[in-house]
């Protein structure tokens, strides 16, 4: 009934107009620049008011050098700037259904690349290369990739349309306001190719919500649907949790409607669509096949060892300052919760005095986590040098020996002790153990002990079925942000 040809990695489309527009921006300054009286005429008024020192006609020495040196260079251009697009969320294969500014998101990619470029010259104290052609390379870059991404998006547009080609078959849950205005907007709009294929009524009750399941499941077999849409504010928590199970068993994308989300908008700051002021969040499939997961971890123990060996001097002075200020063992070796609730020996810098464990039950009345998470701002137990440790994370370093170990990553859920563990109080918690635990995580980087347990356990859900490079990156580079700040730590 429907045809089910999709394109799985539409990011591979815009990545080839960003490449195109690098390369054909690159050889019309080369053009421009050595090749017309005009662009000579600009390039040295450029130059002049740069204040750089070439202000007339180059020789054949540079356009030789840029001619032989084309293919390094584009390499270069491309690696940065297509960094700063994925960081601008612009390869977002099907996130979002409402338009994005995505000329802007360009301009603000290429002017920062420009800046480290600028920032490069500057700390090798290059003379050599004239600041006004990168200038004029990134301006045609910004003209070129908007047009080009255009190009690509009229494209795409055409092959859904004649050919019907490209298109996310999606069943929509709710007869409501809301349901009716997504629904408008993704009939109207056509975006990336989503389209409705079935709507179903949903209920919040709970015999009436497992009916509403089933239909679900058997509907997306019938129709071959490959996305959910689940519309319907009234979903608690729980309930939404387990509409993305069925997403998962039926591998299928589902966009969630919910006020209950927006932890994942207002305190991890993470991109998505907002109907009538509610976050829209996309949860993809959360498919690795089995060569990635081996790639990610031998790279995450590769990156262990190197940073263990970096930070050997750091790690020997806190140690000196922690045996030298308290009584106790260096290390604090407590046993955790990690992939698929199997405990592990997870390993931290000693912040509290010694036996601090024993009074554990005299101020679990002071908890200001709620159930599920124990955290205390000004916890009596602790050192003043733990104090320091915890409040620039650097009780967590050696959590690298567990990254070697292969007991945990760079980036995932934070392992939790036996004490937090036995204290989940819904079903849903437990899907946060689908991964294994990380040094830093969403939860670290949004708020980290001002964030309670159960907006933890959302922000670790949405990692787990959106984790992909540019999200793990954007992760790693915010952690120092926050480290650096102490934001949250205690």
């Amino acid at each position: 009934m429907f045809t089910n040809e999709k394109i799985k990695n539409l990011w591979l489309l815009q990545f080839f107009a960003d490449f195109s527009a690098i390369v054909a921006a690159y050889y019309t300054t080369l053009l421009i620049r050595f090749h017309s009286a005009i662009g000579e005429e600009f390039f040295t008024f450029i130059n002049t008011a740069l204040q750089t020192r070439e202000t007339g006609v180059l020789d054949d020495l540079f356009e030789d050098f840029y001619i032989t040196s084309a293919p390094r260079i584009i390499i270069f251009l491309v690696l940065t700037l297509c960094i700063f697009y994925a960081l601008r969320d612009l390869y977002p294969q099907r996130r979002f259904i409402r338009q994005r500014p995505v000329t802007w998101d360009i301009f603000v990619s290429n002017l920062a690349a420009i800046l480290v470029f600028f920032t490069y010259f500057y700390i090798r104290r290059n003379v050599f290369h004239p600041r006004g052609f990168f200038v004029t390379v990134i301006f045609f870059n910004v003209i070129y990739c908007v047009y080009f991404r255009g190009m690509i998006d009229r494209f795409l547009q055409y092959v859904r349309s004649r050919f019907s080609l490209d298109r996310s078959h999606t069943i929509l849950l709710g007869i409501n306001e809301e349901a009716d205005l997504i629904n408008d907007l993704i009939c109207r709009t056509n975006p990336h190719g989503i389209h409705i294929i079935d709507r179903i009524v949903s209920d919040t009750g709970e015999a009436g919500f497992k009916t509403m399941l089933a239909k679900l499941e058997t509907n997306a077999h019938k129709f071959g649907a490959d996305m959910i849409i689940a519309a319907d504010k009234r979903f608690s928590v729980a309930q939404i949790m387990r509409v993305l199970e069925i997403a998962d068993k039926l591998n299928m994308s589902a966009k969630i409607l919910s006020d209950k989300l927006e932890v994942l908008i207002n305190q991890a700051n993470l991109p998505a669509d907002t109907i009538h002021g509610l976050p829209f969040v996309h949860f993809e499939v959360p498919a690795q096949s089995v060569k990635t997961g081996i790639l990610e971890n031998l790279l995450s123990v590769a990156f262990g060892y190197f940073v263990l060996a970096l930070i050997a001097p750091l790690m020997i002075l806190i140690t000196v300052l922690i045996r030298l200020t308290s009584r106790g063992p260096t290390f604090f070796i407590q046993e955790r919760i990690g992939v698929n609730r199997k405990p592990f020996k997870m390993y931290k810098f000693r912040t509290m005095y010694d036996r601090a464990e024993e009074l554990q039950a005299e101020v679990e009345e002071f908890n200001e986590s709620g159930a599920g998470l124990f955290k205390i701002k000004n916890d009596p137990r602790v050192t003043p040098v733990g104090r320091f440790l915890r409040r620039f994370s650097l009780d967590e370093l050696p959590q690298l020996i567990n990254v070697i170990r292969g007991e945990m990553t760079i980036i995932g859920p934070r392992p939790l002790p036996w004490r937090d563990f036995k204290n989940y109080y819904e079903q849903w918690h437990y899907s946060r153990h689908a991964g294994l635990p990380g040094l830093t995580c969403l939860w670290q980087i949004s708020g980290r002990s001002d964030i309670d347990f159960h907006n933890m356990c959302i922000l670790d859900v949405y990692y787990l079925r959106n984790r992909n490079w540019i999200l793990d990156l954007k992760i790693f580079i915010e952690t120092f942000w926050v480290v650096l700040f102490a934001k949250g730590a205690y």
